[in-house]
């Protein structure tokens, strides 16, 4: 299940590159995504989604805070608090957004979330190179599809964001490489802890 904002120039560059590279190839995968984007990127819209028990993975795009997720026009979809546990309960969550990892991600893991992806700070991106900031986070969600565990999906997307960032720095673009290399080094999963979930949590 997607819930995607795309209505600022932040969020519309992100979900334009997962309409083109993320969603394409879940597919092809076998996985059927069931979209609530742009407008219906709210709670009322997801909440409903996400419970139901065919739902193994939760992914999204959004403006975040340490303990809250959101979707369109900053409306919230996740907060601590402030969902049921069977929105979350058996599955592996993956939010494009600020600071989430936080307090919001290891609540979900408190709540029955078998792994959580996001990051602990803002997760920042240069708009020119804005492709390569999102190839980086979307290897989340492309990993999972290929059926790796939650540990190996960890080591492929740190892997893809060195590889981008040894070739900016090769380049000359060393202040990009630079904000690449912070979002690198704030992803946090379960191999980051196991506040974050479960290792070996791979998509059945």
């Amino acid at each position: 299940m997607a819930a995607d904002s795309n209505f600022e120039a932040w969020t519309k560059a992100a979900f334009d590159y997962r309409q083109r590279h993320v969603y394409p190839y879940l597919e092809r995968k076998g996985f059927t995504a069931v979209r609530c984007q742009g407008p219906l990127a709210r709670r009322y819209y997801v909440a409903p989604e996400a419970r139901q028990l065919n739902v193994v993975y939760v992914t999204g795009v959004g403006h975040g805070s340490d303990d809250t997720f959101t979707g369109d026009q900053y409306s919230v979809i996740f907060r601590v608090g402030d969902y049921s546990p069977d929105e979350c309960e058996r599955k592996i969550v993956h939010f494009l957004s600020c600071q989430t990892a936080r307090v919001l991600g290891r609540n979900l893991v408190a709540h029955g979330c078998r792994a959580f992806f996001g990051y602990d700070v803002d997760f920042t991106f240069s708009m020119a190179e804005s492709d390569i900031f999102f190839e980086c986070d979307s290897e989340i969600d492309r990993a999972f599809a290929d059926g790796l565990t939650a540990a190996q999906v960890y080591d492929r997307v740190i892997r893809c964001y060195s590889r981008r960032i040894a070739e900016l720095r090769a380049a000359g673009h060393l202040y990009v490489a630079a904000i690449l290399e912070m979002d690198r080094d704030h992803l946090r999963a379960p191999s980051s802890g196991p506040q974050w979930g479960d290792r070996q949590a791979r998509l059945a």
